[in-house]
């Protein structure tokens, strides 16, 4: 079988952005920042022209009904809306757009201190530098935004191939109304694009099966490697399916076309993160060691959790997923995705060896990434495509059989995800800023710990002078002035030094050996620090031997580092 057309023109479309993210990260490492980001806005004014014409001439929708699209039109202006907020919620001030404006004040393409991932491949990064040294740092929330969307409507499209036109309807649905998808439409994260291409993956993967054209192995390699150019979590999928691959190939003896895609995955991966891996194989950031070794002992250790419990937890987050709360998961996924796509998969009646792929390489992912990365929400949503697609087919079988059961589960589906993302919607705190009754300023005043105290430091130092952000989750994206921040978002480095023996003159010494002029901490998050008398104590002894404030307000106090006169 051959893929779908119009999906072989989105994929093209949305391929378009890491490509010239890649291209721009190697002119500005050959030929300089300048010619990059003259190239990277050439390349976004080509492609939002390219995007508003084909969404014009309706090709994306087509099989769909009006009202449908309609719909679907109105969504996407809902999507635009909550989009529109500043920069304030954590990775994006710390790497989407701090890693940008890092860039830019080097002048160069350089890592950031303390911050590894700093040189991890992102290759939307490039064009976030492009909108920040424009002073859109606004708009730099909308590239996954879009790129969520056109998620949305690759999975209709293919669920509509398979299972008819309502059923693709229910998928690019249910897909859109994830509850985890309200707060990173409101941010810079990258997660959205990273489903976007391992949607794309999964799908060519799945016609590659169904047909055996390499063309589409081809093509769904390059998808999960532009995928994992932008985040890691997509080049586990990546090997997660080539893995099923390969054991699929043992069964059927279709061996040499499967190698040729592996090969194809390899040359794809090498070209989106090579050039990432050559230019920082010698300049990585150094980290401290975690205090955890891996995602399941942090479980353990930070929420008390049993071992036992720790490894349920790539079913229990789709169960348990709350935004907001880190052992929580921090953000929602429908349940029945889990139910429907793998738990349901030996009801299909019949499920061909495609959808048994699906579901293997999906349930394979979810325990790696368990044993890999940080557990939320968002880390799963590469397979967040493929087991939409599986519920999708699960019901249809239902419904084929009993319409009425169908319809019903269907309808509960959605109405899961409904409440769940109306429910994060009401929770979110920034309808005044969208709405018009609160500024810019006070926004941020209350959404990011430092903006007060930062605009201060912005008003009242130099560049000469150095800030060091503690226990503030290294945001410090809104500092204009010379900053040093914590390896650890935690504050580790930091405990460690007035955790240690050294006396509070010698702490002192460490911060100026480092050049750091000014001490600026989360006041309620250095409160529960110091519960210990002890570690009072030594704290409000440095700050009477060593440390002015000049000025604090509810949420941080920023110190000047001085000796005091006896």
């Amino acid at each position: 079988m051959a893929s779908d057309r119009e999906i072989d023109k989105l994929f093209a479309l949305f391929l378009f952005l890491p490509l010239a993210g890649v291209l721009q990260f190697v002119v500005a490492n050959t030929a300089g920042l300048g010619a990059s980001l003259a190239l990277g806005a050439l390349v976004l004014a080509l492609w939002v022209a390219t995007l508003s014409l084909m969404v014009l001439r309706g090709s994306f929708f087509s099989g769909f009904p009006r009202p449908a699209v309609g719909i679907f039109g109105l969504f996407a202006a809902w999507t635009g809306w909550i989009t529109s907020l500043p920069p304030y919620f954590r990775d994006d001030l710390i790497i989407h757009l701090e890693a940008p404006k890092h860039v830019l004040r080097a002048g160069a393409w350089t890592s950031i201190p303390f911050q590894p991932s700093s040189v991890f491949p992102n290759s939307l990064l490039p064009l976030n530098a492009v909108l920040v040294n424009a002073g859109l740092d606004w708009a730099v929330s909308y590239i996954p935004a879009l790129f969520y969307l056109a998620a949305a409507l690759l999975l209709a499209r293919w669920a509509a191939a398979e299972f008819g036109a309502g059923w693709g309807l229910f998928a690019g649905a249910g897909f859109l109304l994830e509850p985890v998808f309200f707060r990173l439409s409101t941010t810079a994260y990258n997660d959205p694009a990273v489903a976007f291409f391992s949607c794309a993956g999964a799908y060519y993967f799945w016609v590659f099966l169904r047909g055996g054209r390499s063309a589409d192995g081809f093509k769904g390699a390059v998808s999960f490697a532009a995928g994992s150019g932008i985040k890691y979590n997509a080049g586990l999928l990546l090997v997660v399916m080539l893995v099923v691959f390969f054991v699929y190939s043992l069964r059927s003896g279709a061996f040499g076309p499967r190698f040729r895609v592996f090969l194809a995955s390899v040359a794809a991966v090498l070209l989106f993160c090579g050039p990432w891996w050559a230019r920082f194989a010698h300049d990585r950031p150094v980290a401290p060691a975690s205090l955890f070794n891996g995602p399941l002992q942090e479980r353990m250790a930070l929420c008390g959790e049993s071992a036992a419990y720790a490894l349920a937890s790539p079913v229990r987050l789709f169960f348990q997923g709350a935004e907001g709360n880190r052992c929580g998961y921090d953000g929602g996924l429908n349940p029945f995705l889990l139910v429907f796509g793998i738990f349901c998969l030996p009801f299909f009646g019949g499920a061909s060896s495609d959808r048994r792929f699906l579901a293997a390489s999906a349930a394979l992912f979810m325990v790696s990434a368990s044993l890999l990365f940080a557990i939320t929400g968002r880390y799963f949503l590469p397979v967040v495509p493929a087991l939409m697609f599986l519920s999708a087919g699960f019901l249809r079988a239902v419904t084929v059989r009993r319409k009425e059961a169908g319809i019903a589960l269907a309808a509960a589906f959605l109405a899961f995800d409904a409440q769940g993302y109306a429910r994060s919607a009401l929770g979110f705190d920034g309808w005044g800023y969208l709405l018009g009754r609160e500024s810019k300023g006070a926004f941020l005043s209350r959404n990011v710990a430092s903006y007060d105290a930062t605009t201060f430091a912005n008003k009242r130092l130099t560049k000469k002078e150095t800030v060091y952000f503690v226990f503030l989750g290294n945001q410090v994206y809104y500092c204009d002035v010379p900053y040093y921040y914590d390896a650890f978002w935690d504050g580790s480095t930091f405990m460690r030094l007035f955790d240690s023996k050294a006396d509070v003159g010698s702490i002192y010494g460490e911060f100026g050996s480092r050049g750091i002029t000014h001490l600026l901490y989360n006041k309620k998050i250095m409160g529960r620090y110091l519960a210990n008398d002890d570690l009072r104590a030594k704290f409000a002894a440095f700050k009477e031997g060593f440390a002015q404030p000049v000025y604090s307000d509810e949420n941080a106090e920023l110190l000047e580092l001085a000796r005091r006169r006896p």
